[in-house]
C-alpha cells in the first residue's frame, strides 16, 4: 500500500483528497466544441495534469507501488473521483491509456515491460490503446487477419486495424496479430506492444456522423516490432486478449457508472430548470425514473466490481456492467435530446456550445457497439457468468489457413 496513505481511514483519506485537489486542480468546464488543433492542446494539457496526478499519489490507485501505483483499493479512487467530479481532470485516452491498457500490462507484461511502462502510463508520459477491430470482422477478434512473421530478434507486421479511438494522439498500442495460420484461429495469435512511432505505420482519421474524427484506422507495412514487446506467450495472445476486454468491460461499466452516469442526471436537472420545464409531471417523472435507474447502476456496479477485485466473482462480470452502462447512457442522451427540443438540432454557428446534446446523443449511437457489441457482450454473460453451453462454431477446431475469409 502506498505509504503515504498506508495508515490512515477512508475518512482521512476523503479530507487528504478534498484539499489537495482544490490546491491543484482548476474547476471542470462544460461542453466545448474542438477543431483538432484545440484538441491536441488540450490533449498535451492533460498529461501534464496526470504528471500532476502522479506527483501527489493520486493516480494508478490500485496499481503495485513497485511500478508507479498507490497499492490502494477500488474504494480508494471512487473517493477520489467523488471528490475531483467539479474539477479538470483527464478522461478520454489517457482513461484508457491507464485503466484499459495500464492494467492489462500489470496483469500480462513481464517484469521488466512493467518497469519500462507503467510508471510512464501511470504519469501521462505514455499513452496507449488497443488495436483490436479490423476491417474483415470487428467483432469477431479471433478472425483476425493482421499478420507478424517472426525474423530473428523482430516480429514483421503487415496488416490493418480500425476503429481505434485516438491512435492519433497514443504513443503506443496493444495489438494482437496473428504469428500461426496453421492452428485453430484462437491458438495462433500473440499480442505485441507496438511503438506508434515505428517506420510503416500510417493512421488515418476517419470522420463520424457527429463531425468527429476520435476514431483511426492503422496500416501496417513490414513494422519491425521487437521479440521483447511480446506481451505472455508467442501463440497464446488470445488469453492476453480476452484479459484485456474483461478489463475493459470492466473498467466501462464501473466507470460510467460511478463517474458519468450522477453527473448526467445533474446536467439533466439543469436542463429542465433551464426549460422551465421543472412543473411539467411527465418530464419529473422521467428525471424521477433516470435517477432511480442511475442509482441502481451505481450500487451493482460498486458491489460487482468489488466482488471481481476481491475473486468473489469471476471477471465476465464486467460483460453485465458494460451492459448496463452503455443502455443507461443512450437512454439518458435520448432524454436530453427530447427535453432540449429544437435547441439540440439548430444553433448558431457562433454559439457551437448548443451542439452539446446532439453530439452526445449521435456520440453514444456507437456505445453499444465499440469495445464489444451488446449481442458479445450477452454471449459473455450467458457463457462465463450464467454457465450456458456455447454457440455453436463450424471452424471452431479448424486450422485457420483452411477457413473462409476475406
Amino acid at each position: 500500500m502506498s505509504q503515504q496513505f498506508a495508515d490512515v481511514t477512508l475518512d482521512e483519506y476523503r479530507r487528504s483528497v478534498r484539499a489537495w485537489v482544490e490546491a491543484n486542480l482548476t474547476p471542470a468546464v462544460g461542453f466545448e466544441a474542438e477543431d483538432e488543433e484545440a484538441e491536441m492542446a488540450r490533449i498535451t494539457e492533460d498529461r501534464a495534469i496526470q504528471a500532476k496526478l502522479h506527483e501527489g499519489g493520486f493516480t494508478g490507485f490500485t496499481f503495485p507501488p513497485q511500478y508507479g501505483g498507490q497499492g490502494l483499493t477500488l474504494e480508494h479512487e471512487r473517493i477520489f473521483m467523488e471528490e475531483a467530479q467539479p474539477y479538470r481532470t483527464p478522461g478520454g485516452n489517457l482513461g484508457v491509456s491507464i485503466n484499459i491498457l495500464g492494467a492489462t500490462l500489470a496483469a500480462f507484461g513481464t517484469h521488466e515491460q512493467k518497469l519500462r511502462h507503467l510508471p510512464r502510463i501511470l504519469s501521462g508520459a505514455e499513452i496507449w490503446l488497443q488495436l483490436l477491430s479490423e476491417p474483415s470482422g470487428g467483432s469477431d477478434l479471433g478472425g483476425l487477419l493482421t499478420g507478424a512473421l517472426r525474423d530473428g530478434d523482430y516480429f514483421v507486421v503487415n496488416g490493418q486495424k480500425t476503429w481505434s479511438t485516438g491512435a492519433y494522439a497514443s504513443d503506443f498500442a496493444m495489438c494482437p496479430v496473428r504469428t500461426r495460420w496453421d492452428v485453430p484461429k484462437h491458438k495462433g495469435i500473440s499480442v505485441l506492444m507496438v511503438d506508434l512511432k515505428t517506420p510503416g505505420i500510417e493512421i488515418r482519421r476517419i470522420k463520424q456522423l457527429n463531425g468527429g474524427a476520435e476514431f483511426c484506422e492503422e496500416f501496417f507495412t513490414d513494422v519491425m516490432v521487437p521479440a521483447e514487446n511480446l506481451v505472455g506467450d508467442e501463440n497464446e495472445g488470445w488469453r492476453v486478449a480476452r484479459g484485456l476486454l474483461e478489463i475493459e468491460h470492466a473498467w466501462v461499466g464501473r466507470g460510467g457508472a460511478e463517474q458519468q452516469a450522477p453527473r448526467g442526471v445533474e446536467r439533466i436537472v439543469s436542463l429542465v430548470i433551464d426549460r422551465g420545464l421543472g412543473t411539467d409531471e411527465g418530464v419529473r417523472r422521467d428525471v424521477v425514473a433516470m435517477h432511480v435507474a442511475t442509482t441502481a447502476q451505481q450500487l451493482v456496479s460498486a458491489r460487482v466490481s468489488d466482488a471481481v477485485v476481491n475473486g468473489k466473482l469471476v471477471s465476465g462480470y464486467g460483460s453485465l456492467l458494460k451492459l448496463g452502462n452503455d443502455t443507461l447512457a443512450q437512454r439518458e442522451s435520448e432524454l436530453a435530446l427530447r427535453l432540449a427540443g429544437a435547441g439540440a438540432v439548430t444553433w448558431w454557428p457562433d454559439h457551437p456550445g448548443d451542439s452539446e446534446w446532439s453530439d452526445q446523443f449521435l456520440s453514444l449511437r456507437s456505445s453499444t457497439i465499440a469495445g464489444g457489441t451488446s449481442e458479445i457482450q450477452r454471449n459473455n454473460v450467458s457463457e462465463r457468468v450464467l454457465g450456458l453451453p456455447r454457440e455453436p462454431a463450424f471452424d471452431r477446431d479448424l486450422p485457420f489457413n483452411e477457413v473462409d475469409h476475406n
